[in-house]
């Protein structure tokens, strides 16, 4: 009669060294002290106080034990002791079970249904232990799948329409054959088809990707159309096309396209020069820029041979120096 008292009460639990008290909150009496398996002091505990199942039919108490206290300390052991009504009248708290943790303990935490267990450690890392779903929890979230899949979409709705796209077959000789979607052209991909070769430079221009602009000039390098989608343009389309040029064109990815682009407007636009001040300008601007850029070049190719030079020496030097030895 009085450990089942005790079951039904609350409890306070206190820890001091490797030691456990147990208290009775309402009148501050310790119910008594129990030892524990720590080599090192306590530093947290959890009590969990669950509740019989009343649908367990089991006169067995020891198969009834629903409260158990959760230690855990400096050596890094986190032990699960039962802590009945029976147990604590007894004076002993059975040892259930217990893991050992890497890092010492410092903290302990459960959620309130009792799924999660977080351990924090004195290095800072806090591990989360979850415990598995139960076998009746699975097959019932398994059933309300099943059911939600064999419902009937309500009519109108986009499930509806969909209704029959994602069924699996059940016949190993069937196969389903997907609709391939058409891919879409760009606007200059279209243009290129249609042999238009000057308006497809200038969609692709306008669309400012310097990527897509040389993979259309090469590919109109390729059918020989280059001179032609060059020709014929007034100042407005032909600003395009040298202001690309300009602000590429030392470009190392793009040089190697770059330069034929200009020797072509060079050979097409040159005799116009004086007409259009625009244009004047923007061939002038590219004559700076290619002068600017040789100019770097030669430079990098002394100080290339310099380097080469010095390396040279450098190796005479050191042979000399093995042979003498």
């Amino acid at each position: 009669k009085k450990a089942s008292k005790l079951d039904n009460q609350p409890l306070l639990v206190s820890a001091g060294g490797t030691s456990l008290k147990i208290w009775n909150p309402f009148n501050g009496s310790c119910l008594g002290t129990f030892a524990t398996k720590h080599a090192k002091t306590i530093t947290s505990l959890c009590l969990l106080d669950i509740p019989y199942d009343e649908s367990e039919d089991d006169d067995n108490e020891s198969n009834r034990r629903k409260r158990h206290i959760l230690t855990g300390g400096l050596d890094g052991l986190l032990r699960i002791h039962s802590a009945t009504g029976e147990d604590i009248s007894s004076g002993s708290l059975p040892f259930l079970h217990g893991m050992q943790i890497a890092e010492p303990i410092s903290a302990l935490a459960l959620s309130s249904d009792m799924s999660r267990l977080a351990v924090g450690t004195t290095t800072g890392i806090v591990m989360v232990h979850q415990r598995r779903c139960l076998a009746s929890a699975l097959a019932a979230a398994r059933a309300k799948s099943e059911a939600e899949e064999r419902r009937e979409p309500r009519h109108g709705t986009y499930s509806y329409f969909t209704r029959g796209a994602h069924e699996k077959s059940h016949d190993p000789d069937d196969y389903l054959q997907m609709h391939e979607k058409k891919q879409k052209l760009a606007e200059y991909d279209v243009l290129l088809r249609k042999f238009r070769y000057g308006d497809a430079l200038d969609a692709v221009l306008a669309k400012r990707q310097p990527q897509a602009v040389i993979a259309v000039i090469e590919e109109l390098g390729k059918r020989r159309g280059l001179t032609i989608a060059l020709s014929n343009r007034d100042e407005e389309t032909l600003d395009a096309i040298l202001s690309f040029t300009i602000r590429f064109v030392d470009n190392p990815q793009y040089t190697s396209h770059l330069i034929g682009v200009a020797h072509i407007l060079c050979d097409i636009y040159g005799s116009l020069r004086g007409q259009s001040a625009v244009v004047d300008e923007l061939f002038a601007k590219l004559r700076v820029k290619v002068a600017s850029e040789c100019s770097v070049q030669r430079m990098l190719l002394r100080v290339l041979g310099q380097i080469d030079f010095v390396m040279t020496t450098a190796e005479i030097l050191s042979a000399e120096a093995n042979q003498r030895r």
